[in-house]
């Protein structure tokens, strides 16, 4: 919950919703200067009604790309409410005119930010509904297309605030892998999800589950687990090389709040890897950490030294469990 519930109707309203669609993301923000809370729990607001106007099935394809790529233009209008909703986004959806009059209360400069974000997350969003995801760098490109522009729309609130480094704002490649491994993570645990859906969402690329079985469909069925897991094994493998670069932008961070803002989801990230590993409990449910470890982890990463030691240790955690007759063992470690 918030410390302080805010005077203002519609931001208490955003708040109490924001807690409804994502707890942990209401933690994180709210480690973040106070400047930055109410707009980042708005921005998160903004993208949740257009991820979930992508991810309504209800919608077909051909009528999803023209919204997808129109949503930015509705951004500042208060009649106007995203043509979709499921789920847990139903009232979020119906209410949505309540999160565009807080929108309308940011700084000009704030909500160029989040407009030309929604514009290029919009248009980029169109890209997999129209073909699959067949190559590593299909998954980088979905990955970067889910979370990517949203990392570089917040690292120009950090430089705007000066609470990062402004050369932050010449290294895209940065943002795009804190964002690029936040959104493989999800991929990767959301597989049974995925391969029951009606038709399946293939998010796994085939480079890399075709080496192991002939339709990914299987990866849930308990006669296929030795090849299950040398995919999962092979996948989480390919996650790992966003670490070095995910430290290198979290160097760049001044500020303690926003550095703990963008530490805790990464090293979370490489902790749900590791958990992750040659685990079976991948396929039959959604496999998290446990409740005591994240908050250990939540609380002690305040700085980079402390982060080194904390991703330190987890690499060890994970490099213990590696199997040696794995394909992709040697590369793993």
């Amino acid at each position: 919950r918030r410390k302080r519930k805010p005077q203002d109707p519609n931001l208490a309203w955003c708040w109490e919703t924001l807690i409804k669609v994502s707890r942990s993301y209401v933690l994180v923000i709210q480690q973040l200067p106070e400047v930055l809370q109410d707009p980042i729990c708005v921005n998160y607001l903004v993208l949740r009604g257009l991820d979930t106007l992508q991810d309504d099935m209800a919608i077909p394809a051909e009528k999803r790309v023209p919204l997808l790529l129109d949503y930015y233009n509705h951004i500042g209008d208060i009649t106007w409410k995203p043509p979709c909703g499921y789920g847990q986004y139903v009232e979020l959806i119906e209410e949505y005119p309540r999160v565009t009059k807080e929108f309308l209360k940011l700084n000009k400069q704030d909500q160029q930010f989040i407009t030309d974000m929604c514009m290029r997350l919009g248009a980029e969003m169109t890209v997999f509904l129209k073909r699959d995801v067949l190559t590593v760098p299909d998954l980088n490109l979905y990955a970067f297309t889910n979370n990517g522009p949203v990392a570089i729309c917040l690292t120009k609130l950090w430089v705007d605030r000066k609470f990062a480094d402004p050369k932050l704002l010449d290294r895209e490649d940065l943002s795009g892998h804190m964002a690029m491994f936040l959104g493989k993570i999800n991929v990767i645990r959301d597989i049974k999800e995925d391969v029951l859906e009606d038709p399946p969402r293939i998010w796994w690329p085939k480079e890399i589950w075709g080496k192991y079985l002939k339709d990914l469909r299987d990866i849930i069925k308990p006669e296929y687990q030795k090849e299950a897991l040398a995919c999962l094994n092979d996948i989480l493998t390919d996650a790992l090389r966003h670490i070095e670069p995910c430290l290198q932008y979290m160097e760049m961070v001044w500020d303690e709040g926003v550095f703990k803002f963008c530490a805790v989801p990464e090293l979370m990230s490489l902790a749900t890897i590791s958990v992750c590993y040659n685990n079976p409990k991948v396929f039959t449910g959604v496999v998290k950490m446990r409740r005591g470890e994240t908050a250990k982890l939540f609380l002690s990463v305040t700085n980079m030294p402390a982060l080194y030691k904390s991703f330190s240790a987890i690499a060890e955690e994970m490099e213990a469990k590696c199997v040696r007759e794995d394909p992709n063992f040697a590369l793993t470690v």
